[in-house]
């Protein structure tokens, strides 16, 4: 199966596309171009000039974030079926993140110039786009109660489960790419308290994890965090 066919399959089944009415799907599906990023090569960059939409359907992206007075941070990071810049298509602004390929990465690319026809042609586009917007604002909104954690095991379960992204719901292993020292900066939290929580819940049977991977079961970590919490 050619790869662009099988990019559009799989953000057809998963994330904030799958969501969206068929008619709309199929007009930015069909509009969209397909672009494999190799590791460390930036999709687009902070401050970047307005363009198109990237909808990740294989490997994993860093997202980079900064509050307009500090330091870019590793805030997230995207995985099949997440979907991101729509903010700057729709405003014409900068961007506002910078966008890694964490591993090689196959995606769906939705140029500027395209956004504009499929939001001239379709009077659902601006709705269908806002609730991706509403995905990344929950997102943030999620980073900020876990920051506001007070509990070193919530925050680092709470980061776990934010990192599911589109697989949040579903009751299976996901793996990702990732280090127990991003964990740790991703939850706001030092690198030497991550390492033996980390361990605990290996114990616990909910993470699995080795050099630079993760692997867990959002579900069962979701109702892990709910059962302490309601202690």
């Amino acid at each position: 199966m050619p790869k662009l066919t099988t990019a559009r399959k799989r953000l057809s089944e998963v994330g904030w596309l799958s969501r969206q009415p068929l008619q709309f799907r199929e007009n930015l599906l069909g509009r969209c171009e397909f672009r494999t990023f190799g590791r460390g090569e930036n999709l687009y960059g902070l401050d970047d000039p307005p363009g198109g939409v990237y909808g990740l359907a294989e490997g994993f992206v860093d997202v980079l974030v900064a509050s307009g007075v500090g330091s870019p941070f590793l805030g997230f990071i995207g995985g099949p079926g997440w979907w991101v810049g729509e903010a700057a298509a729709i405003t014409a602004t900068h961007r506002r993140a910078d966008i890694r390929a964490r591993t090689t990465t196959e995606v769906l690319y939705l140029p500027f110039a395209e956004f504009q026809k499929l939001a001239a042609a379709d009077p659902r586009a601006f709705r269908c786009f806002a609730e991706l917007t509403i995905d990344h604002m929950d997102n943030a909104l999620m980073l900020a109660s876990t920051l506001a954690a007070t509990n070193t095991r919530d925050r680092i379960i709470s980061t776990l489960y934010r990192l599911a992204g589109a697989f949040r719901e579903i009751d299976d292993t996901i793996k990702l790419p990732c280090t127990q020292s991003e964990i740790a900066e991703m939850a706001g939290l030092s690198r030497n308290s991550v390492s033996p929580i980390m361990g605990a819940l290996a114990s616990e049977g909910l993470v699995q994890h080795g050099r630079n991977r993760v692997s867990y079961n959002p579900v069962r970590l979701g109702r892990a965090l709910n059962f302490q919490n309601d202690v």
